[in-house]
């Protein structure tokens, strides 16, 4: 498959990392270097990384760092010369940030093939000490996979994000803005790049990344943005299930269809033909590592880690552990060929499924792999009844989790359109607001 318009970038490849200082998302950088280094099929390609933190003296340094892993990882010279890294900064709870971003990627690069879309925050604010030493000692699978005993502040708002117009800003939730709208403006305003993906893997690929805490139980269709939720984080990841799982039916395709257009004025110069081939969206997760997202003393991130452990030893599924093994979904959707894409959901096509979430998974001895995970209302790929492959009907379940049936299904793909028409509604009406205070301010990168 050809790059639109783009003669001699059919053998460069393009990644987006947001949230990529630490943790998962500098992971997902190093193992997208290492993983594209490995493939002989990119023998005589180019990959190139951008990432984001949110400061150029954390982007200076986590660049530093990507190279030294580089550097370490391979011993040819020639084969690490082939993937350049290259930092940038956003803030996503600040939507002219977000903007600025746009607009210099759109400047700089000529096409972006996948988007990895990673940063966020918690909110929460500590742990329910009691429950959590109960529920880890007598049930430790369950209390470190979907745990219920996280304390989180309700109803945190953004900053005003205008200075001319702060009188007619809707409220912006910042869990929902760090994790899921910030990114949501951001893809919408690179869709010129992302259409103009092509060779070699495909269309441009928009990849979500939620986690396994995601649940229907704590999302209110009438909070989108969870400002009344005491589980803003939670609501906000089945926020990215329902948006991700449900992007390609046919009761979402006119809001898809206006998110996918790019109409972002980036001030570009580039004047390239886009792909009438709109990028194809994906849904991944880390599984349960250990990262900085919730705030511990040194003791009691030992403890943590040696509790992941013991569930995986026991038989837990989702315990990578490490960030490094955390990233295998990511990195898998963003560097497979299509064509391994699409095998790997057919199972679920077959049976009048659809999108799959796929989870980053370790076996007992920390071998890696990707693996579907069922999702409260859409089972496993939307397939109604049991799992059909016999990998997922062999993998340890959620407590209570049921089989899908076809009232539940159409439940979740109701609420998959609701969810899209009102993102996209509150999208159209933040870019009218941050065109109205750029042109107030006369401030346009």
């Amino acid at each position: 498959m050809p790059t639109h318009g783009l003669p001699g970038l059919e053998d460069k490849v393009y990644v987006l990392v947001t949230g990529a200082n630490s943790g998962l998302g500098y992971s997902t950088c190093c193992r997208l270097a290492d993983e594209f280094l490995a493939s002989s099929q990119n023998n005589h390609r180019s990959l190139t990384v951008i990432f984001t933190t949110r400061s150029t003296k954390k982007g200076n340094d986590t660049l530093r760092s990507l190279q030294n892993h580089l550097r370490t990882s391979t011993s040819d010279p020639s084969a690490a010369a082939r993937v350049t890294f290259v930092p940038e900064n956003v803030d996503l709870c600040n939507l002219l940030s977000v903007r600025a971003l746009s607009r210099r990627l759109n400047k700089t690069f000529p096409k972006l093939d996948a988007i990895v879309l990673n940063a966020g925050i918690g909110g929460w604010t500590g742990l329910d000490w009691p429950s959590a030493v109960w529920n880890v000692c007598t049930d430790i699978i369950h209390a470190t996979t979907w745990p219920s005993y996280k304390v989180a502040s309700t109803g945190l708002i953004t900053e005003n994000q205008t200075s001319n117009l702060a009188e007619k800003e809707p409220r912006l939730g910042t869990v929902f803005c760090a994790n899921v709208f910030g990114h949501y403006m951001l893809t919408h305003n690179v869709m010129p790049l992302l259409h103009r993906s092509g060779s070699p893997n495909g269309p441009g690929r928009v990849i979500w990344l939620s986690s396994t805490e995601a649940t229907i139980r704590v999302f209110d269709i009438e909070d989108i943005q969870g400002l009344r939720s005491r589980a803003p984080y939670e609501s906000s990841k089945c926020l990215t299930d329902l948006l991700s799982l449900t992007s390609d039916l046919p009761g979402t395709a006119p809001w898809v269809k206006s998110f996918y257009s790019p109409d972002f004025d980036s001030g570009s110069e580039n004047n390239q033909p886009t792909s009438s081939t709109p990028p194809n969206t994906y849904l991944g997760h880390p599984g349960i590592c250990a990262t900085a997202i919730i705030p511990l003393p040194t003791i009691l991130i030992y403890s943590m880690v040696a509790a992941f452990w013991l569930a995986r030893m026991l038989g837990s599924p989702w315990h990578t552990l490490s960030t490094y093994l955390g990233a295998i979904s990511p990195v898998w959707l963003a560097l497979s060929p299509q064509s391994e894409l699409d095998a790997a959901e057919a199972p679920y096509r077959e049976r009048g499924g659809g999108r799959v979430k796929w989870g980053s998974s370790a076996s007992r001895l920390g071998v890696g792999s990707s693996a579907s995970t069922e999702v409260d209302g859409w089972g496993y790929g939307g397939v109604v009844g049991s799992a059909v492959l016999a990998e997922d009907r062999a993998r340890r379940r959620k407590r209570g989790a049921v089989d899908l049936t076809a009232e539940e299904k159409e439940r979740f793909e109701g609420l998959g359109r609701e969810c899209w028409r009102q993102m996209e509604e509150l999208r159209i009406l933040w870019d009218d607001l941050l065109d109205e205070e750029e042109e107030r301010s006369g401030v346009k990168e």
